[in-house]
């Protein structure tokens, strides 16, 4: 289970708009972050109750009782995480303290719950990355990863990541990836769910070629990424999932505007993918203009069923072309606002509705990170109803408002396009 802010549970004797409304507010936040199917339905939270709340974002949570605890840092027995994972039994904790490590190692035990304590701990690669992999190999199988920074990954092979993950199922909260050849690098594991919450990603990749990310997930069953923020990939990807389902929800996938990042999205096996309620920015520089691709290298592997609802994409480029789908099944694409230069909305079979081309007055201030729409634009109170294909509810219940938090998307007379609800 992730977490919210610790005020938000303790909104029932705070404020003044109403403790029924921030308590629903709360449960939908505690629901959706403990994997909920798709998104809940729409809460009625006006925009200065909205204003009022405290940011969704990631605040540590109570271990399950009986863990084990084993402390690392300077002044503990334990001076490093390596030595931690020779002493670690299946379902310990491992509570790092802040300072920076060079130090590299796999875990290989079941059930770890590794937090970075009292600040985050920095894991600065050594020459040698565990099995010349990774800063961390995750081995075993259902890890959780929390407020840990990973930079300077470097292998022979020219894919060293801050994680390596190797085992099933992994969940990564409130975590920095930077200057890696990859971010979070993951293996080929249709039974695996991969989670990735609260986290940066930045600047991972290699000056002379495309093939590296900040985000890389393989052909695993399950792959969530939400409330995060991935940007500044060098030449590769902000995201790149070959999962049979993926869920992009509430994200900032914003490339910097002198970035090189390639896609923005790549989903190049299709599958069955929910791209909700983000932020998808691609910067001048980039050298391909498609900013989502779908199902580019193979259409066939899995079931495809392409959704994508409530977004705002902007190019700061020329000739964008927003969403490319290159299987047979239309995909889904609706009340997205496609903004900064002129393109094309989408290639490929689509079912479309709702959605409009924004030119660059039409947003608050997009070179200050300011992407809402501004009064008057025809994108305002402009949502229409999702298809009867839909994949259930499709109400965009958060929106993001920082790099790695959100909000309870407010509302204000008919809903609004793209990822931002508007407010006066």
């Amino acid at each position: 289970m992730s977490s919210v802010d610790a005020r938000a549970r303790e909104r029932g004797s705070a404020g003044s708009y109403g403790t029924d409304v921030r308590r629903r507010s709360v449960l939908a936040a505690l629901a959706l972050l403990c994997g909920v199917s798709w998104v809940l339905p729409a809460l009625a939270v006006t925009c200065e109750e909205a204003a009022a709340s405290p940011a969704i974002r990631w605040t540590p949570l109570p271990y399950p009782a009986g863990r084990r605890i084993l402390q690392v840092g300077s002044t503990r027995e334990l001076k490093l995480p390596s030595e931690a994972a020779r002493v670690a039994r299946d379902g310990d904790v491992i509570e790092i303290d802040a300072g920076e490590y060079t130090d590299t190692t796999v875990w290989r035990q079941d059930g770890l719950w590794i937090r970075g304590v009292n600040g985050r701990p920095h894991l600065k690669a050594p020459p040698q990355p565990a099995m010349g992999k990774g800063i961390w190999v995750i081995s075993g199988n259902d890890a959780t990863i929390e407020n840990i920074e990973f930079s300077g990954a470097r292998v022979p092979a020219r894919n060293g990541a801050g994680i390596r993950a190797e085992g099933r199922n992994l969940t990564v909260r409130a975590s920095y990836f930077h200057d890696n050849e990859m971010g979070l690098l993951t293996n080929h594991d249709v039974e695996s769910t991969i989670t990735v919450e609260f986290s940066e990603f930045a600047a991972n990749g290699v000056e002379d070629e495309r093939f590296h990310h900040n985000i890389y997930v393989g052909r695993i069953g399950h792959f969530v990424l939400r409330h995060s923020y991935s940007h500044g990939a060098i030449r590769g990807h902000l995201v790149k999932s070959r999962a049979k389902r993926s869920e992009i929800l509430f994200n900032r996938l914003e490339d910097d505007q002198s970035g090189t990042a390639s896609y923005e999205l790549d989903l190049p096996e299709g599958g069955e993918a929910l791209v909700l309620g983000n932020l998808i920015v691609q910067s001048a520089a980039s050298e391909n203009r498609a900013i989502v691709s779908y199902a580019a290298e193979d259409a066939k592997r899995w079931d495809n069923r392409l959704t994508v609802a409530f977004n705002t994409f902007y190019s700061w480029g020329a000739g964008p072309l927003f969403i490319s789908n290159r299987s047979d099944r239309p995909a889904l694409i609706f009340n997205n606002a496609f903004g900064g230069a002129v393109g094309l909305t989408a290639i490929g079979p689509a079912t479309v509705r709702g959605n409009r081309l924004v030119g660059r007055s039409g947003f608050m201030d997009p070179g200050a990170g300011n992407y809402r729409l501004v009064a008057g634009v025809r994108g305002i109170d402009a949502a229409q109803d999702a298809p009867a294909s839909a994949p259930g509810s499709l109400w965009p219940t958060f929106e993001p408002i920082g790099p790695v938090q959100s909000r309870v998307r407010p509302t204000h007379g008919a809903p609004d396009i793209g990822a931002f609800e508007w407010c006066p």
